[in-house]
């Protein structure tokens, strides 16, 4: 009779443990975000449009700083100053293209941006599963957490299509992520200056990652004798950075504080914005609307009903809230002030001076998924979610994981409509 009543019992405890050991799980919980992921990869290898980039990288091979053939008008962002189109954007991605285009041109083949793309967002991977490890997470949840960036944030947009803008943030991403990749493994502080100098010459308002760097950096040095000697490892490049980027602008608009942008040739409404300034307060308003309200449109049955029809949510070309895109940061909300110890406090800092950079532009990055200039800051706030939930947590937690992938899944759902 006890042999008949316990032998159940031990079948069940076999069920269970073959589940939780049967590589069966692990197929069924990457699979899906695998070929969404794959997916959204070769989408963006094979685009070739709007290749700015490549064509400044072959005007910069032939000695000039402007293009050397029109890049289209309105909706292309060309700059036009005393009869020549620049481009506005920083000039490192184009640097980073020269070797690429000239070789491609001894066989007379266009390089498209997307050949390069891939590689750096096998980089970011890379600079993700290092850092979780060096956060102690296991394999596995260092996986996820790779799928959760890529694919539940509006880095997922980027990764699709390969047009000059969304081929800076992809490199300002990877920069970010090697910087800080870099700090919390080697610490090399002339190697980090390297890095900052470089997201200052691709997108300057990613640049205040510095400050999270140099305030650890003078956190960590002391009292040493050789203060100033480490100081100017790291000061260097970035000040090296900030001269070659005066005199590129010097030179094409006479003007060292001059990028471009205000004579770049734009839409009526995007001119209109502009002409409130640049950079102003005045438009604050409106892009924290666009990164933290902003929701997904309907699509509607017709105009004179509220009834919807398939896929009944579209993508907002003005942005969608990152909560929507990456709910799993309201986590960070869930945190009192004083959980967070100096080195989280210091990348906070570093993530609200480049908020008030980005809030501040004239533009919302329109035509785009989500709020794609949050990539500006989005590595730093994504690396301080790993490393306050890992504080709290030994391994990824079902919920967690659930949003981590499931807002990949719903991104993909919302990303079909855009590209």
């Amino acid at each position: 009779m006890f042999r008949k009543l316990s032998a159940p019992s031990v079948n069940r405890q076999t069920r269970t443990g073959f589940l939780k050991t049967s590589p069966y799980r692990e197929i069924i919980l990457f699979a899906i975000p695998i070929v969404i992921l794959l997916t959204v990869m070769v989408t963006g290898f094979v685009y070739e449009g709007s290749q700015q980039f490549s064509e400044l990288a072959q005007a910069f091979l032939h000695g000039h700083l402007n293009f050397l053939r029109p890049i289209g008008g309105v909706g292309q962002d060309p700059v036009l100053y005393h009869g020549r189109i620049y481009w506005g954007e920083g000039p490192f991605p184009a640097l980073l293209l020269m070797p690429c285009v000239g070789l491609f041109n001894l066989f007379h083949i266009f390089f498209y941006q997307g050949y390069l793309k891939w590689i750096l967002i096998l980089g970011i991977f890379y600079f993700i599963f290092k850092l979780a490890r060096k956060l102690s997470y296991t394999i596995e949840d260092s996986l996820i957490l790779i799928l959760g960036f890529a694919l539940g944030s509006v880095f997922i947009g980027v990764m699709s299509i390969s047009s000059s803008w969304f081929f800076a943030q992809v490199l300002t991403t990877f920069l970010l992520f090697w910087g800080l990749y870099e700090f919390f493994t080697h610490k090399r502080w002339w190697l980090i200056g390297i890095i900052c100098g470089l997201v200052l010459i691709t997108r300057a308002t990613a640049a205040p990652i510095f400050i999270f760097f140099g305030l650890e950096f003078w956190q960590s040095i002391g009292k040493n004798p050789r203060k100033l000697a480490k100081i100017a490892q790291l000061c260097l490049p970035v000040a090296g950075a900030v001269i070659l980027l005066g005199v590129y602008n010097f030179i094409r608009f006479h003007n060292p504080l001059n990028g471009g942008y205000t004579y770049q040739l734009l839409s009526t409404a995007s001119a209109e914005s502009r002409s409130y300034g640049v950079f102003s307060l005045t438009h604050l308003p409106a892009n924290l609307y666009s990164a933290f309200l902003r929701a997904p449109i309907e699509v509607l049955r017709n105009t004179s009903s509220w009834t919807l029809k398939f896929p009944f949510i579209k993508n907002n070309p003005y942005g969608m809230s990152i909560f929507l895109t990456s709910p799993y940061l309201l986590y960070l909300f869930t945190r009192k002030w004083s959980s967070f110890d100096s080195r989280a406090q210091h990348l906070i800092i570093a993530i609200l001076v480049s908020c008030l950079l980005v809030f501040s532009f004239y533009g919302v990055g329109f035509d785009q998924f989500g709020y794609r200039y949050s990539l500006d800051f989005l590595p730093e706030l994504f690396l301080l979610f790993m490393i306050m939930y890992r504080l709290n947590h030994r391994r990824l937690s079902r919920g967690i994981k659930l949003l981590l992938l499931g807002s990949g899944i719903v991104n993909f759902y919302l990303l079909l409509t855009f590209i």
